[in-house]
């Protein structure tokens, strides 16, 4: 599930962003999209909901380089995308919806009743949370009727892309360590939470791994020597992504576990075949091209709508 739900801002994130102390917000109108009125309570609903269909961080961390009306102009392409949705009689069913959190829980390791507690916690109603993800869902079913159409890439496109953009395609080997936590571990999250609070700490991850990893590498410290990155889940190459050697990730969920890895050095082994990158190439300029025409077809719903900011 790499596409996930796009709502709500919370008044925790107004203060943080605005660089404010947290006070009540009474309710005001701060947008009309056509025929719809945002509020300042529906913005807030927006952003609390995207973060938790997205990863486990705070909401000051999650909102720390965005600014607010960013966020809004989001907000409002969400209204539109909305209501062109059912303009084109496309609708999402309850059962689409229970579906898609069940693969937000499994992909978090999370249950039912820890989710509810984590949305509490973050004053988003279950009732708020399943509205977004039906949104998201709409957005995705309308985006694919009208934008995502047949994308045709030609052999020379797709080797002329290869040739300019060699850097994308460097074989790159990750020595790194590792604290994995079974699935199998009824309380997985407390032993993943309780590892990292120790690194945070200053624990050594060495010590840390021996304590706590299920990893056969606990013995060496949880080192597992070098991995390619193709080797890799996509998860855990998304955890390694912008992470300086030396530094450690945040807690990552795969289907198997729970994982923290710490980045020892990065090396480059040579440019991946093009046989072999072929295929990511044809799926990346599909992606580029299909982004494209997401810009074009928001620009022209937004031409012709009246839209009216307040803040």
């Amino acid at each position: 599930m790499k596409q996930l739900v796009k709502i709500i801002l919370a008044v925790s994130f107004l203060a943080a962003a605005c660089g404010m102390v947290h006070a009540e917000v009474v309710d005001r109108v701060i947008a009309i999209v056509n025929d719809d009125i945002v509020t300042l309570k529906d913005f807030e609903a927006f952003v609390k909901i995207e973060k938790r269909t997205t990863k486990y961080t705070s909401v000051d961390e999650y909102f720390r380089n965005l600014q607010l009306k960013e966020k809004l102009e989001t907000f409002i392409e969400g209204t539109l995308i909305k209501q062109q949705a059912k303009k084109a009689g496309i609708v999402v069913t309850d059962q689409e919806v229970s579906g898609f959190i069940e693969n937000i829980k499994k992909q978090n390791l999370i249950t039912d009743a820890e989710l509810r507690e984590q949305l509490r916690k973050d004053n988003v109603t279950y009732e708020q949370f399943r509205e977004g993800i039906k949104l998201n869902l709409l957005r995705t079913r309308l985006l694919m009727r009208v934008v995502s159409t047949e994308v045709s890439i030609t052999e020379n496109a797709l080797k002329s892309y290869y040739d300019s953009h060699q850097d994308y395609f460097k074989e790159e080997e990750f020595h790194i360590q590792q604290i994995f936590i079974s699935g199998q571990h009824k309380d997985i999250r407390e032993r993943a939470e309780t590892a990292y609070k120790q690194l945070v700490a200053g624990t050594p991850f060495a010590e840390v791994a021996r304590k706590y990893s299920d990893d056969p590498s606990a013995r060496q410290g949880g080192d597992i020597g070098f991995v390619k990155r193709s080797d890799l889940l996509p998860t855990l190459r998304d955890a390694l992504n912008g992470l300086p050697p030396g530094a450690f990730s945040i807690v990552v969920p795969t289907p198997y576990g729970l994982h923290i890895l710490k980045l020892i050095e990065v090396k480059q082994s040579g440019t991946v075949p093009y046989d072999e990158v072929k295929k990511a190439i044809r799926e990346r300029m599909i992606i580029e091209e299909s982004g494209k025409r997401y810009q074009d077809y928001i620009a022209k719903i937004k031409r012709s709508s009246y839209i009216e900011v307040k803040i």
